[in-house]
């Protein structure tokens, strides 16, 4: 077992169910710059997409699994059916405090105002209006 330094934010996650703009249901793809994460598979069926400097993985998840990893890893969650998670991240509540990197397309990560409105995270389909 891996410890995780700093304090641990657990929480419940409902993998988005709506379509993105590649046809695919679930999450935008992000990073966080210092926080190490977990997900623990507690119904349904999905994967999680990661990118580090070894590659592409699509990494399927089903109820029971655990997908780890650390900081600097993009990752996107993709939902096949009723996706539910527990997740456990390193430094609780830095993610919220700035520590997520959102991938966006060149324009919006170049100008600081784009970025904010792109990224904000309020609302109860923020994500789906950042697609």
């Amino acid at each position: 077992m891996t410890p995780l330094p700093g304090g641990v934010g657990i929480s419940g996650l409902t993998v988005y169910d709506w379509e993105a703009a590649d046809g695919l249901c679930g999450g935008t793809p992000h990073m966080h710059l210092v926080c190490s994460e977990a997900y623990v598979v507690i119904d349904g069926e999905g994967s999680v997409q990661t990118l580090t400097t070894s590659g592409f993985a699509d990494t399927p998840l089903r109820p029971g699994d655990v997908a780890w990893f650390t900081p600097g890893t993009i990752h996107r969650l993709v939902n096949a059916g009723g996706l539910r998670l527990v997740v456990l991240m390193q430094n609780s509540g830095l993610p919220e405090a700035g520590d997520a990197v959102f991938t966006f397309p060149a324009p919006v990560l170049a100008d600081p105002e784009a970025y904010r409105a792109a990224a904000d995270l309020t609302g109860d389909r923020a994500a789906a209006a950042r697609r």
